[in-house]
């Protein structure tokens, strides 16, 4: 095994990922502070942390489990800084049990987080972070492993979308509301779509090692117009959003992001059976993620 450094270790967690559990707790932190003008540091520094060590430890995990049925070490296609994991086990950085016990360390440190702010805050948070930490474990581990099931895209949504905004909304107020649901849904349609064009580049090793995903199911000609679908229907609920006034009217401005989508989904069109060619659609998808995050939250905030 090579030498391993802090960077090492941090780059394992695959951090390039991480706005994607960061920009939600903001959210819903957003909205406590619109609808009720509560804003607690220490609460929201706490669910910070824990919302990023729970991404962490899933993401290694993954690479763990990945790393078991032989999709990784199957993947030849060139690698890109978004897809085919983070190959420190291919590249003998880790060994495949170092990989695991980090992640399970990830894990218990944002358990032990979550458990405080269930004392601190409320019952209601157990829930919440029960079925983040189960379906994240889950989510490639057996017996259940949701993303060989086609089932990766639903889960990721809900886990980095609604329930990392209802759960940062609840640390603030100790309340539940609708709107921290309908605010979340765009933000889980686009981490879904992160996840699903990042399955493209990966198609061969997945369906090699039987991880049927959402791609291999449908294949990479037909999976295309899934992509479309989730970029227009994210747009599609802020604009319903702001009609039935569930959403500031601010949000709207998140509209300037669609030409990312666009682009994105015509390269996706052009390139999606050339992986280095996809590297463009897939930064836009994550800074189109990115991009309509932080104008829903400054939504929230200005009004």
């Amino acid at each position: 095994m090579t030498q391993k450094t802090l960077t090492t270790w941090i780059m394992a967690t695959r951090p390039q990922f991480f706005t994607v559990i960061i920009l939600p707790i903001v959210l819903g932190t957003a909205i406590a502070w619109h609808s009720q003008k509560v804003f607690l540091p220490f609460y929201f520094c706490l669910s910070l942390l824990a919302g990023i060590l729970i991404h962490a430890g899933i993401n290694v995990l993954n690479d763990y489990f990945d790393h078991l049925n032989k999709s990784d070490e199957f993947n030849e296609t060139p690698l890109t800084p978004f897809a085919g994991g983070s190959r420190m086990i291919q590249k003998g950085i880790f060994s495949a049990a170092e990989i695991y016990r980090y992640g399970i360390l990830l894990l218990i440190m944002a358990v032990s987080i979550g458990l405080f702010l269930i004392w601190a805050r409320g019952l209601a948070l157990l829930w919440i972070g029960l079925i983040g930490v189960l379906s994240g474990y889950f989510y490639s581990a057996p017996p259940f492993s949701f993303q060989s099931r086609g089932l990766g895209e639903i889960l990721v949504g809900l886990n980095f979308g609604i329930l990392a905004v209802l759960g940062a909304y609840y640390v603030q107020t100790q309340t539940l509301t609708l709107v921290a649901v309908i605010a979340a849904l765009p933000l889980a349609i686009l981490v879904a779509a992160i996840l699903y064009i990042n399955e493209f580049p990966d198609y061969a090793a997945d369906k090699e090692a039987g991880k049927n995903t959402l791609i291999v199911r449908l294949g990479k000609v037909r999976a295309r117009s899934i992509y479309t679908l989730l970029i227009g229907l994210c747009f599609i609920v802020i604009v319903l959003g702001v009609i039935y006034n569930s959403l500031p009217l601010f949000s709207l401005l998140s509209l300037l992001a669609l030409p990312l989508g666009w682009f994105a989904i015509k390269t996706l069109y052009a390139c999606y059976d050339k992986s280095t060619a996809l590297i463009p659609a897939i930064k836009n998808t994550i800074m189109l993620h990115t991009l309509v995050s932080v104008l829903l939250i400054l939504a929230f905030v200005i009004k």
